[in-house]
């Protein structure tokens, strides 16, 4: 060790010329650090709660919930302005960045249906298409609301009073991020009528990302502080330049190495640099504290030059205190590398990052510094006298040498005493990971969550994942029941504010299919039956309307429970009762998994009381380990285990008795505090079998000891301390009051123990590894053509142009007529995509006739699989200048059933293909214009743009443009955007392989058709088989009765 420093001396100016250019580089690297939150790096992806979130996630795509609370001050919500208002929130929520618009449910979403039956069968359209102005239809969104319990709570409050827009949000880069988008949608809305609330995980994880920015505030603080120890402790500028130094570059290089990793600071490791600027002065202070004894000494014994004395001094106490710091930083680093055990990212990030900061300081304590102090001029004599000035905290380290070396029965008795009161306490820790509950109180966000679980089903969720072994499996009606029993249990239970799943909808349907009788609100015994009225739905309701609560295959459902509480400890009660419930309600035909949203809480719960004792034994082994190595004594190990015990005992007590629960932040404190505390206790060992070398008397080496690595000792613990006590002065914020209170006090918890309880057990047992010779007395120890006329259709009035000089109408009457042939016939199969790619296939056979004289068109089209659905059958009969005719034929039932046919904005049993892109939209009921031409796929174009010629077109079509690509070649069009009610892209659609069906007339047949909605990521694809025209179709084809004939 002496050759290597005195090489780094002489080479000093290359030394730091080497550190100046690594500074610089990671200090580069901080441009790319920023505090986010990721949720799935805070959960332990391994535990089952964990593993089925991550799974409904990926089939249902529920992800982060933000719910906006509207409160009317006076009367109900049933008022214009307050409807308006809750429209207009809806509105915006839809434009901004990240949300997941299929997603979004309030009274005026599209997605809030109301579920009616009437004379013919079932009704489906939106709860509230447009502010309702006079009394009659304020009265009707009532009763539409009241007929529909599925949204009681949800979107409108039991007393009327509340309503509440449900937003779901993909990651967009941070919590913040989402949170100011929706605030400022909200605040336009806020005046005296209204009360206006924000609440759900992200609003929470936002403010932690708020609050976790403060540490900009106080790492400068905690420096300063830091600052003032150093000075009172050396009275010198030097000596408080020089740790600072390290610490600094400690926390750049450790911070730069984050930067480059790519890793974002958060709550639970946005400490980091104040932990790492504290542990790096404390152990430069112990080479300072040091330098200064060895430059005293060899100035008094040798004469030397001040400068000479210097460097000689340099090398002498590196080359002492050096194996002390390698040993004790190796203990340090080693315990903040141990987190990686832990089934949790943000743990191992804050280990991995903790640890490297110390390993820093050692490298910078063992390279850079002394080079650096080695080229600075030497102490003069004026720094000198200050730095050996006594001082309160000299007074109090020669107090403890004396308790050690006198009547060491008093350090045991207290010792003995406090352990046992601190046990008592550690035994009423709670383990609960509440994120509400790492706030005050009394902030407003707070306030505003409470408040909305008051008055709705609740802020939080999880979800109930039932997996089928097949497809289907969830449309067999036991499976269903076995739902809605466990639905109706768990709702016993006042802290559950409401469920949803399939099996509500499926009731609601039945009791419309029967003229709404309360008695048939329940499921169905018949599982076709189950299977068509789904079909039925999808003729009018949107193909993504139940994405949330089943998959495509029906093999896997949701059950969405809406809590009004976030606490883990509850959860975990839950989570046992559901699987109770759940065993007598299902059969083994599925699987019943709990996980998503706050049951994530239990899983921390379960991982930190498992890991927690593992890492703490962890920790103590690794103290052993190395202890026992670098003193060559097992005896020496486990005595340097007595500070960890300490530790331990004052952590978990204060934790118990001031009511601190263990939580993911909370739980890192231990390893913090058991690796400093380990440092202190060999910082002393080593000095004081040194001094006890010297041949000195035992009174006087443990004096001497407590003099010097005792006080340096001191000097860690106050620092550490100090630095860490300001955060509980960050307001509002519990994970850094806890941090401040626990660390501060298991620092100073620590250095007592290694200045009293170690030292008296080491001067009690006489171990050799300290004594030398003397004996040891103890040892231890994670549709046919019905779509085709929507290529015609799809036009939308899209003029179409053969010759430049058509105008922009009959280009879009030419495209209208284009695939319109006499009859036709042909197979077809649908393929729906959801936005997670999972696909369902129908196929049909389908058959169109033209109405003599006239291009309204009358199609039938008959399932022929899936086989639940097969024999399910739709006719559209299309009548210019009033309500075409739509109707279906359920099989199960044996009964035809007319469909709602004014609103050709539904979708077209399930695809994305609206009932007016399958019939076509006139193109009378346009104005169109050419916008320019363009070339698609090679081919020319004309771009014709279509608006509504008035409310009326626009309200039932449910766009307010659309865009077409019309071949000039063949009038089809080849590509178009259709854009909604509110002036937003909402489908894009295209054609391919397009034939000539019809030579003689000229018509034209695209056989692949293509709609994807943007706006919920489900996409359409129908391709047509066997395609004829003119095949001589009879009109009794298209009647009710012959849809009874399958």
């Amino acid at each position: 060790m002496r050759a290597y420093i005195e090489w780094i001396i002489k080479h000093r100016k290359a030394v730091i010329a080497l550190t100046a250019l690594v500074t610089l580089g990671l200090l580069f690297q901080l441009k790319s650090l920023s505090v986010s939150i990721d949720p799935a790096k805070t959960l332990p992806q391994s535990h089952p709660l964990v593993a089925t979130g991550t799974r409904v996630e990926e089939i249902f795509g529920n992800k982060h919930t933000v719910v906006v609370g509207i409160h009317a001050k006076e009367g109900d919500v049933y008022q214009p302005a307050i409807l308006a208002k809750a429209q207009r929130i809806t509105d915006g929520i839809l434009k901004s960045e990240g949300v997941v618009k299929s997603n979004v449910v309030s009274i005026s979403a599209r997605k809030a249906k109301n579920i009616v039956g009437n004379e013919w069968g079932l009704e489906v359209k939106p709860l509230m298409g447009a502010v309702p102005r006079t009394e009659e239809e304020m009265d009707k969104l009532k009763k539409a609301v009241d007929a529909n319990p599925l949204y009681s709570n949800l979107i409108i409050g039991q007393d009327r009073k509340t309503l509440a827009v449900v937003a779901e949000y993909k990651d967009i880069g941070g919590f913040t991020k989402i949170v100011e988008q929706v605030k400022a949608v909200v605040e336009k809305e806020r005046d005296p009528s209204v009360e206006i609330t924000l609440a759900g995980g992200p609003v929470l994880l936002s403010m932690i990302e708020t609050f976790s920015q403060r540490m900009g505030f106080f790492f400068p603080l905690a420096l300063l502080i830091i600052s003032l120890v150093l000075y009172e402790a050396f009275r010198s500028v030097q000596a408080l330049f020089l740790p600072l130094v390290t610490a600094l570059l400690a926390v750049i290089w450790s911070l730069g190495i984050m930067g480059l990793s790519g890793v974002a600071l958060d709550p639970f490791n946005a400490t980091t640099p104040i932990l790492i600027l504290a542990l790096s002065a404390g152990h430069a202070v112990q080479i300072m504290k040091r330098y200064y004894e060895e430059y005293h000494r060899i100035r008094h014994d040798h004469r030397v030059e001040p400068q000479v004395a210097n460097r000689l001094a340099v090398a002498d106490s590196v080359t002492k205190v050096a194996p002390v710091m390698l040993a004790a930083g190796s203990i340090a680093a080693t315990g903040f590398f141990s987190l990686v055990v832990f089934d949790i990212k943000t743990i191992q990030t804050f280990g991995i990052f903790t640890g490297s900061g110390i390993l820093s300081a050692m490298l910078l304590e063992l390279s850079f510094i002394p080079a650096l102090r080695s080229s600075l001029k030497a102490p003069g004599e004026r720094e000198r006298a200050r730095e050996q000035k006594h001082t309160w905290l000299d007074a109090l380290v020669k107090s403890a040498a004396r308790l050690v070396a006198g009547n060491r029965g008093r350090v045991y008795a207290v010792a003995a005493a406090a352990i046992g009161i601190l046990s008592l306490g550690a035994a009423h820790v709670a383990i609960d990971n509440s994120t509400k509950g790492t706030f005050y109180g009394d902030l407003p966000a707070m306030k505003d969550d409470d408040a909305f679980n008051k008055m709705m089903a609740g802020a939080n969720t999880v979800s109930i994942l039932i997996e089928g072994k097949e497809d289907d499996a969830l449309k067999d009606p036991a499976v269903l029941k076995g739902m809605e029993t466990l639905q109706r249990e768990i709702e016993k239970d006042p802290m559950v504010g409401k469920t949803l799943s399939l099996a509500d909808y499926i009731k609601k349907i039945n009791m419309a299919m029967n003229a709404d009788a309360p008695d048939f609100n329940r499921i169905p015994d018949d599982r076709n039956l189950v299977a068509q009225y789904l079909l039925l739905y999808s003729t009018s309701g949107e193909p993504g309307d139940f994405d949330s609560v089943v998959d495509y295959g029906y093999r896997n459902a949701n059950i969405l429970v809406f809590l009004r509480t976030d606490s883990s400890a509850y959860m975990e009660t839950f989570v046992s009762r559901v699987r109770g419930i759940a065993n007598t309600a299902f059969g083994p035909e599925v699987n019943v998994r709990v996980g998503g949203g706050v049951s994530s809480g239990a899983a921390l719960n379960e991982v930190l009381v498992r890991e927690k004792l593992l890492n703490i034994a962890q920790i103590a082994g690794v103290v052993f380990l190395i202890s026992s190595l670098v003193f060559r004594s097992f005896l020496a190990g486990g005595l340097v285990l007595v500070p960890l015990v300490v530790t331990v005992a004052a952590n978990f007590g204060l934790m118990g008795f001031l009511g601190i629960p263990l939580q993911i932040a909370t739980s890192t404190i231990s390893a913090m505090a058991v690796g400093i505390g380990a440092d202190y206790a060999i910082y002393l060992a080593y000095r004081l079998k040194e001094e006890l070398a010297r041949g000195e008397d035992e009174t006087e080496a443990v004096h001497r000891a407590f003099a010097t690595a005792g006080k340096a000792v001191s000097l860690v613990a106050i620092s550490v301390a100090a630095g860490y006590f300001i955060l509980v002065f960050s307001y509002g914020f519990l994970i850094h009051f806890w941090l401040g209170l626990l660390i501060s006090l298991a620092m100073v918890a620590s250095a007592i123990a290694s200045l009293t309880l170690f030292p008296a057990l080491l001067l009690t047992l006489r171990p050799k590894f300290i004594f030398g010779e003397q004996e040891e007395k103890q040892g231890a120890a994670p549709v046919t053509a019905v779509i085709a006329a929507f290529v015609t259709a799809a036009a939308l009035g899209i003029p179409l142009a053969g010759a430049e000089e058509l105008s922009a109408k009959e280009i879009a009457r030419r495209n209208y007529a284009i695939s319109k042939t006499a009859d036709s016939e042909s197979d077809a199969t649908f393929r729906l995509i959801n936005a997670a790619g999972q696909e369902r296939l129908r196929k049909t056979r389908g058959v169109t006739k033209l109405i003599g004289g006239t291009l309204d068109n009358m199609r039938l089209v008959r399932f022929v699989a899936p086989p639940d659905v097969k024999g399910t059958a739709t006719l559209m009969v299309e009548h210019s200048g009033k309500d075409d005719d739509l109707w279906i034929y359920l099989p199960a039932l044996k009964k035809v059933r007319r469909l709602v046919s004014n609103n050709k904005k539904d979708s077209f049993v399930g695809t994305d293909f609206s009932y007016g892109d399958v019939m076509g939209h006139k193109p009378e009921d346009w104005n169109q214009k050419i916008l320019r031409s363009e070339t698609v796929e090679g081919v020319d174009c004309w771009v014709i743009e279509s608006l509504p010629v008035g409310d009326a077109v626009r309200e039932s079509s449910g766009y307010s443009r659309m865009t077409g690509w019309i071949r000039k070649d063949n009038f089809v069009i080849a590509k178009g955007e259709y854009y909604d009610d509110r002036g937003e892209l909402l489908k894009l659609f295209t054609s391919a392989d397009v034939r000539l069906v019809d030579a003689v007339n000229r018509k034209y047949q695209p056989m692949r058709l293509e709609t994807r909605n943007v706006q919920t990521g489900h996409t359409t694809v129908i391709t047509f088989e066997n395609f004829k025209a003119n095949v001589g179709v009879k009109d009794e084809l298209f009647t009710p009765r012959y849809m009874e004939k399958e």
